[in-house]
């Protein structure tokens, strides 16, 4: 364990550097002294238990599922929550979570997990601004799994140690109160210490401009190109275009409708076809079979598919919803190819009183391998991955410094991709959330970040949700 945890913190620091550079930019940009601005900090520590049947028992153990009983798991966490503004002109928000698990019933079975979230916003002209965000999660041995995440599938393996991390950065300019343009680029990464798992990387510059039709119509256009990278040596080139339309329904609905086109070519298939050289069967009984033939095709070969979504959302005082669907081309982490993926997405959340949350969140998703194309026959069998979960959960304020959370998710999860199984299974959660520290007013989470004046918008994830299950 010892030598698990090293290798993930050195995965860690390696991270730091180029966001460093990015804040030192910042911060240049950005008014002095530095002491002017205004800081708001909340430290929260958290207690708590779940259950998880024996989902990631039986790699860790080496025993069957039949012979592992239900375990429990215990959980301790650090919660800290960060924001700093400079006189509107430059904003920072940071989130950082470590947690310890665990369980109850097995003293080999533990884990510890990071989750950072870090935001930027510096304001370098009037009309010209920089977003730069980065966002890391290193779980070893355990579920990564989280209710809702409207922009990417989920895909859960038996073995977890796994480290997944993404930086954006972007270049905004209004060029009026109708017109503006941007451009960006983004890297992700996410890597395995299971073998049967291939590391990938993405890589994709990005470039789109906006029309504002009236007021609250707006229309965007955007453009991409980018590369994924996987540790079976293929590489993929990605082309995407696109064309959204955002409009409210009402006082507080908002509509948003994405369509477009992608084009892939990839240079090497990666994944060698298997075929077995004599179907029927030998006809002499004692003879042996005849090994499999490994064929590996290398032709650069292309294809084309559409990519889109809709998206409501709903913001009121005490009510909160937001569905959607979309379709795009994914790098299909884990696979060591390209994929189609397929997410849909449900977010409710209600407040009763000034003490209870109540929400329900869902979402399924589905990846496909891209066959019939890439190297591969039109007949070839296409191996997908499905996933869907449903949590049902609350939050009671006890105490202005005490919280108590719980919950129940149901997670399913269909395989015809190795190493990722079928899975089905319960799990139940409950939490205590206390304050160890606060100064100033509450912080700005890193998805709040935004121009003073303009209307507060959902982030990709109900912030609730951007911490595990039993917060």
């Amino acid at each position: 364990m010892e030598t698990t945890m090293t290798s993930e913190w050195q995965k860690i620091r390696c991270i730091f550097p180029g966001l460093c550079l990015v804040l030192a930019g910042a911060l240049a940009a950005g008014p002095s002294p530095a002491m002017a601005g205004e800081l708001r900090v909340t430290l929260d520590g958290e207690a708590g238990v779940r259950s998880d049947g024996n989902y990631g028992q039986v790699a860790q153990t080496g025993l069957t599922e039949e012979e592992i009983e239900d375990q429990e798991l215990a959980r301790a966490a650090l919660n800290l929550l960060l924001s700093w503004t400079q006189q509107d002109r430059f904003q920072l928000a940071l989130g950082y979570s470590p947690s310890y698990e665990r369980s109850l019933d097995n003293d080999e079975l533990t884990g510890t997990a990071h989750r950072l979230d870090l935001a930027l916003r510096g304001d370098l002209t009037r009309r010209l601004f920089l977003q730069a965000r980065e966002r890391l999660l290193s779980s070893p041995n355990l579920d990564l799994y989280q209710p809702v995440i409207a922009g990417e599938p989920v895909a859960v393996p038996r073995r977890g140690d796994q480290l997944l991390h993404s930086f954006d950065v972007s270049l905004n300019h209004e060029l009026s109160r109708r017109f503006g343009w941007s451009v960006g680029a983004a890297h992700g990464r996410r890597s395995f210490e299971d073998e049967t798992l291939f590391d990938t990387d993405t890589l994709e510059g990005r470039v789109g401009g906006s029309w504002r039709w009236t007021e609250d119509q707006v229309f965007e256009a955007t453009a991409g190109a980018g590369l994924f990278t996987y540790e079976n040596d293929r590489e993929t080139d990605v082309r995407t275009l696109g064309l959204a339309y955002q409009h409210p329904i009402g006082q507080d609905t908002l509509l948003r409708v994405e369509a477009g086109s992608f084009w892939v070519e990839a240079s090497n298939p990666g994944r060698p076809r298997v075929i077995d050289p004599d179907p029927v069967g030998p006809t002499d009984p004692d003879a042996e079979p005849l090994p499999p033939i490994v064929e590996t095709v290398g032709n650069e070969e292309s294809k084309t598919g559409w990519r889109g979504g809709v998206r409501l959302t709903q913001e009121r005082r005490l009510f909160n919803w937001n569905a959607g669907y979309r379709h795009d081309v994914s790098p299909g982490y884990g696979l060591g190819r390209e994929s189609e993926m397929d997410v849909a997405f449900l977010g409710i959340s209600t407040t009763i009183g000034r003490r209870l949350l109540l929400g329900l969140d869902g979402n399924a998703s589905r990846q496909q391998e891209i066959v019939g194309s890439l190297g591969e026959s039109d007949d070839a069998e296409e191996r997908d991955l499905e996933f869907a979960a449903g949590t049902a959960r609350l939050s009671w304020a006890i105490l202005p410094a005490l919280r108590l959370t719980g919950g129940y998710s149901r997670i399913w999860q269909s395989s015809k991709v190795e190493p990722f199984d079928n899975l089905s299974y319960d799990r139940f959660f409950l939490g205590l959330s206390f304050r160890l520290f606060s100064t100033g007013e509450t912080p700005r989470s890193p998805g709040e970040l935004q121009r003073p004046e303009e209307p507060q918008e959902l982030e990709e994830e109900i912030e609730e949700n951007e911490q595990p299950d039993a917060q």
